[in-house]
């Protein structure tokens, strides 16, 4: 099926735990816990090609309510049938929903995986290959994850915490229009000194991207009460909206994804959400769409 137009649709915005959280009784899981419909589910998206074939960026433990949310977003049926997956780094969150593709689910055989080589290794270690094609991917070379889809990948190295595998952010490279996936980096200092750039407005103009997706896991640095933040390193979006300051004319649309539950940015509602958006940025939304 022919589409004339290659489409992301983004199928996750919440932090690898999702919200509601494992063991959390914090009023934005108990919420979603007794409302279904306010669930988040990890940072994940799905792109349709030209052709209509379906490429999944992430395999998250959502998968089944992703692949509804792509397909009701596309108009393909009930479930979307991912043609290809690529991935971001090897912590939990990205990959637990690789085992879906085995004989226990889907029963997949031969679907192209796209990932680092470190990436790859850790998934055979871990036995998780068996329903894909892996394709080791060098950074910094665009491929397209079929032909005649109309749109290519490229992995751009981020740093972040990088026990079990190395990270990258996905660019997406459409006709007319480019998309930055960057749910999970460290600290903007060590990402914009790999990348050589003197600020994010500056990197974002280099890779000359339309829309980014960015890590907005924390709002602010004393969120987990209790534990040493510093073990679980990311931007803040607080420290993100104050390097950006305003939006101006011929900045890419900045969309924060990757929350995590006790992130105020997720409540519409809230002073932090309202002051993000004033500047001009925003949160991801499930089933939000992008042609590129």
């Amino acid at each position: 099926m022919e589409t004339g137009e290659v489409r992301v649709v983004v199928v996750g915005t919440a932090q690898d735990g999702g919200v509601p959280q494992a063991g959390c009784d914090c009023r934005t899981c108990v919420t979603a816990l007794n409302e279904p419909s306010r669930a988040l589910h990890p940072a994940s998206c799905l792109i349709m090609g030209l052709d209509g074939s379906l490429h999944l960026i992430e395999a998250t433990r959502a998968l089944p309510q992703q692949l509804g949310i792509a397909a009701k977003s596309l108009g393909v049926g009930d479930t979307a049938i991912p043609n290809s997956v690529c991935l971001t780094h090897a912590h939990l969150g990205h990959i637990d929903g690789l085992g879906q593709f085995g004989k226990e689910v889907m029963g997949s055989n031969g679907v192209p995986l796209f990932a680092s080589i470190r990436v790859i290794e850790f998934i055979q270690k871990r036995g998780l290959s068996e329903p894909f094609q892996t394709k080791k991917v060098a950074s910094g070379e665009p491929f397209a994850p079929s032909e005649g889809c109309g749109f290519e990948y490229e992995l751009i190295p981020v740093p972040h915490r990088d026990e079990f595998s190395d990270t990258h952010a996905i660019k997406v490279i459409g006709p007319s229009s480019t998309l930055l996936f960057l749910p999970d980096h460290d600290d903007w200092r060590q990402t914009l000194e790999k990348a050589r750039a003197d600020s994010i407005r500056a990197w974002l103009n280099s890779l000359e991207v339309d829309f980014a997706l960015l890590d907005g896991t924390f709002w602010s640095g004393d969120e987990l009460e209790g534990r040493d933040m510093s073990l679980i390193p990311h931007p803040t979006i607080s420290e993100t909206i104050s390097m950006l300051g305003e939006k101006e004319d011929g900045d890419p649309e900045v969309i924060f994804i990757h929350l995590n539950h006790t992130n105020p940015a997720i409540d519409i509602g809230s002073v932090e959400y309202r002051e993000l958006t004033s500047l001009g940025w925003s949160v991801g939304e499930q089933g939000s769409t992008f042609v590129l």
